[in-house]
């Protein structure tokens, strides 16, 4: 990322360390390490200390919206409150903006039916109101959401894994041992398994949010 920058720039850019992304920050140090650097890396170096802190406490489980909370005798993991909220925020969104495209859909059609003469702004407008009806459908995404997770939670106690999650309609209870707890990957999205099934998935290419999933594997495993 940053072999072609000169020492100058790479200065430069640690001067801005806060800016950056996690996996930027570890290249950096990386980079100005490999090429022994004169230069006070004492600032990077906390970033990076308490980023991995917060992975390591699982606070960036919010990214995928879920909060983890250590017990006893083991974890319990659960949605968040605000991720519940832009779920239903989502979904009515997602029925106003539907309708609005029906509507257009049907107003296009009849005036097509009726003959009616439009410029091409007009016309172009009719068919911009009726396409909001797959923009409402993409939306609804977050009722998937809402369903899917409603009444969800994930946790470990004395090397027993319990999920609790919506498969198909009903809400299901999964009892299983924390070695049938894994991670998989296909293309760029990381899957967190308990067994057959898929407790949630994160972006693989994001650094943050694969080492927060493998944390909470290991968490979950008691490791």
């Amino acid at each position: 990322m940053y072999s072609n920058r000169t020492n100058t720039e790479l200065i430069e850019i640690l001067s801005q360390e806060s800016l950056l992304t996690f996996e930027s920050q570890l290249n950096l140090k990386e980079e100005i390490q490999k090429r022994d650097i004169s230069v006070d890396l004492a600032p990077l170096e906390t970033s990076i200390s308490n980023k991995l802190s917060q992975i390591k406490n699982l606070e960036h489980l919010k990214d995928f919206g879920f909060q983890a909370e250590n017990t006893q005798d083991g974890i319990v993991v659960t949605r968040t409150k605000k991720a519940k909220f832009t779920d239903v925020i989502a979904m009515v969104l997602g029925i106003i903006v539907f309708l609005i495209g029906v509507y257009g859909c049907v107003n296009l059609v009849m005036t097509f039916i009726n003959g009616e003469e439009l410029d091409v702004f007009t016309l172009a407008y009719k068919f911009a109101i009726a396409g909001m009806v797959f923009i409402g459908i993409g939306f609804f995404s977050g009722l998937k959401r809402l369903f899917d997770y409603t009444g969800f939670e994930l946790s470990s106690k004395q090397g027993i894994i319990t999920l609790k999650k919506r498969f198909d309609v009903n809400l299901e209870e999964i009892v299983a041992k924390a070695s049938d707890v894994f991670i998989d990957s296909h293309d760029d999205v990381l899957f967190l398994r308990l067994g057959d099934q898929t407790i949630f998935t994160s972006n693989a290419d994001n650094l943050v949010q694969t080492l927060t999933l493998k944390e909470l594997a290991k968490k979950l495993k008691n490791v």
